[in-house]
């Protein structure tokens, strides 16, 4: 069983191991409008009990990334957690939720937000992948946000999905996805990286 290693610039930051959850969830996320240039989120569902019910754990969550800053993702051999995961409630410093962008919109909602003041100018990564070339994401005029969304299950214990996209405001709202950089289910051993900035 595997277990997901996250490194920030070089230094261990947190380990999500298979022994603890059934899922695990990790995503960079960055918008024109954000004041953080990109946001590291790592999640898990604990441990099914025998109802099916599972808790749901935290990592990291909104950890905010500066310009320089590097994320690697190395999806291991082995088990266990390091630190282990914070229950939900037992998150500190919670704040005030955003937005819910996922709700429905009426049209002078999406329009209010999409006028937001832009804060974020140069919201760009880099994206390596194994020996492949980089790729360079990053926003523009119809798609103000860009992600990358990495995510297991013990269903499929052998693999994990890597994805790379940008969205639109209108998009996320609409959930109908984006424009797909780079979508891959990759095998125990491998390592993908965002560098924050060119």
């Amino acid at each position: 069983m595997p277990q997901l290693q996250v490194a920030k610039n070089g230094q261990p930051l947190c380990t999500v191991g298979s022994d603890d959850v059934w899922m695990f969830s990790a995503s960079v996320h960055a918008d024109i409008w954000s004041k953080e240039r990109s946001e590291l989120t790592v999640t898990g569902g604990g441990k099914r009990d025998a109802d099916g019910a599972s808790k749901f754990l935290i990592w990291q969550m909104s950890h905010e990334l500066r310009e320089g800053d590097r994320i690697a993702f190395l999806f291991a051999d082995g088990t266990a957690s390091s630190p282990k995961g914070q229950l939900l409630d037992e998150e500190p410093n919670s704040e005030t939720p955003g937005p819910d962008f996922f709700g429905p919109k009426a049209e002078a909602e999406i329009l209010q937000l999409e006028n937001r003041p832009v804060l974020n100018l140069a919201c760009t990564w880099r994206f390596i992948f194994a020996q492949e070339a980089e790729l360079v994401a990053t926003t523009d005029s119809s798609r103000q946000n860009i992600s990358l969304h990495l995510l297991w299950n013990e269903m499929r214990s052998e693999r994990m999905r890597v994805n790379l996209s940008k969205t639109s405001l209108r998009e996320i709202v609409a959930r109908s996805g984006g424009e797909e950089l780079f979508l891959r289910y990759v095998g125990i051993g491998t390592q993908v990286e965002v560098t924050v900035g060119i």
